[in-house]
């Protein structure tokens, strides 16, 4: 679990101790390796710390149902987070505590262009 800032406004980034990850191609890093490389992509990424920092404070002081969590998916090129393959697909939740990563997905073509073929390969913990 690591913490971002966008300006005075704070919120925490983690990746669920059982999220799935799924590689399109051999892919011989471990689960946790890749939740480093998320979490510390989304820390480091301006974009995306405002996005999701902005969205958490906004649950934070909401009321009633505004307050109820985001899905959200964010295609990245995998050489962002020096990962292997082209493209990663990152999916969770954004609540008032922050960001919650359930689902990496790494993706040997953009998923509008790719040949759909090849069954993906679910990685073992």
């Amino acid at each position: 679990m690591k913490k971002m800032t966008y300006e005075s406004l704070a919120c925490e980034v983690s990746v669920a101790e059982n999220y799935v990850l799924i590689s399109h191609f051999f892919c011989d890093y471990e689960k946790y390796t890749v939740a480093y490389a998320v979490e510390r992509f989304f820390t480091r990424c301006a974009l995306f710390r405002r996005e999701c920092t902005w969205k958490s404070w906004q649950m934070r002081i909401a009321k009633g149902k505004a307050r109820k969590r985001q899905n959200f998916q964010y295609f990245v090129p995998a050489v962002l987070m020096e990962l292997p393959g082209n493209w990663v697909r990152i999916c969770g939740d954004i609540d008032a505590v922050g960001v919650t990563v359930k689902r990496v997905e790494i993706l040997k073509e953009y998923p509008w262009t790719a040949d759909v073929r090849e069954r993906p390969r679910r990685l073992a913990a």
